[in-house]
């Protein structure tokens, strides 16, 4: 958790021409790379707010549609082939035509049965939610099964995917109880809400848990006066093929113009501060820092900044409560995105912004405790917790 002074914003928007609800973003060219929220297998992503064209767009997007309109075109196909095949002649060309015909009706009939095998609807039998089912088949013959079910809550739309591979001890019923069980642990949350219980917060709400369920969530975040600087923050559990190098990345940031490349030379004549790579506070661990800020000119020759900071923490293999964090400032400006009404703020004002959320940052207390510090008494009370 981590303590904001002013509102923020969440990444909420939905690119509809794309049809993909798991790549968070505030509008078509306002985003950070990679925010997505996934919670043990289950992709989330937190749509809104909603109205009467972004609830038709969704509904759009589930299979269930599209597949019975395959279906009726098929069926369709077939009944015109069948009315064709009748051929009672002894010509070549009607007999090869006949043939094709027959081919043509067996091959309609096969994909029918395709499309039932591999999409299925899905109930979650929630309130005001929808949802489906399918499979997939990835190389070496891996097969998946796929539920999702979209959520209308309030003002927003939360749509869950799980995916499972198939086995002897997973199939598609046992997926779909699993799916259920962890639909029913969500709830919406309130602004600005910090629940006791363990779990998971998102955006506007919250899935509760046993506190061991493996995390990897990058979310971004911005303030309403300045809609150009992103913060986005990444954290999760380290696992032994998801190891963070902050170090790597801090110089890499700082280096920014220095590395002799065609873009980086273009860049080097605007560069005018350098941060690090050095040592920052991520509330009491200890980081690595680095980025560069830009000094720029717009239409008009009006002067801006654009800027960016990296800060990393590693965390600990296989611990819940050190779990890596790594951070985000970013800008974004009117040149490069249209809907922005003004470009970034001075960065001496975005970087006390940053420096107070990493201030902040510290675990949220639970009741009970995390597993992890249910059996290390008294290592809640330390920095990790405390630090403000």
């Amino acid at each position: 958790m981590f303590d904001l002074k002013h509102e923020i914003e969440w990444p909420t928007w939905y690119d509809s021409d794309s049809g993909f609800a798991f790549n968070r973003s505030f509008s078509r060219n306002v985003f950070n790379r990679g925010d997505e929220i996934n919670v043990g297998n289950v992709a989330i992503a937190v749509i809104g707010p909603v109205t009467q064209e972004l609830t038709r767009a969704l509904s759009d997007a589930l299979p269930e549609n599209e597949l019975q309109q395959q279906i009726q075109q098929l069926k369709k196909d077939e009944l015109k082939f069948a009315a064709n095949s009748k051929v009672n002649s002894q010509d070549r060309k009607a007999r090869y035509a006949q043939s094709k015909l027959e081919d043509s009706i067996q091959g309609t009939k096969d994909r029918i049965k395709e499309l039932h095998e591999k999409y299925g609807t899905f109930t979650p039998g929630l309130p005001n939610s929808e949802g489906y089912w399918y499979s997939k088949v990835e190389p070496g013959d891996d097969r998946y099964s796929v539920f999702r079910a979209n959520l209308k809550r309030g003002a927003y739309v939360y749509v869950f995917e799980s995916t499972e591979l198939l086995s002897k001890k997973m199939d598609k019923e046992r997926h779909r109880r699993n799916f259920v069980q962890f639909l029913a642990s969500f709830r919406t949350r309130n602004k600005n809400e910090i629940p006791r219980e363990l779990g998971i917060c998102i955006p506007f709400g919250f899935i509760q848990d046993d506190g061991k369920t493996t995390l990897d969530i990058k979310q971004s975040l911005r303030w309403g006066d300045a809609p150009g600087v992103l913060y986005s923050i990444h954290s999760g559990d380290v696992e032994a093929d998801r190891i963070k190098h902050p170090v790597v990345e801090a110089a890499a940031s700082a280096a920014v113009g220095m590395l002799s490349s065609q873009e980086e030379e273009t860049v080097k004549p605007f560069v005018t501060q350098r941060i690090g790579p050095r040592s920052a506070k991520i509330g009491a661990l200890t980081a690595q820092q680095g980025g560069v800020v830009l000094s720029l000119k717009g239409k008009h020759n009006s002067a801006y900044e654009a800027y960016s900071v990296f800060t990393g923490y590693s965390g600990w293999l296989g611990s819940s409560v050190l779990p890596y964090i790594l951070t985000d400032m970013s800008t974004r400006t009117m040149e490069q995105a249209a809907e922005l009404q003004k470009n970034p703020p001075p960065f001496e004002q975005s970087m006390l912004r940053l420096e107070t959320l990493l201030k902040s940052m510290r675990l949220r207390p639970t009741t009970p405790l995390m597993p992890e510090l249910e059996a290390t008494p008294g290592v809640e009370k330390k920095a990790l917790v405390e630090v403000r």
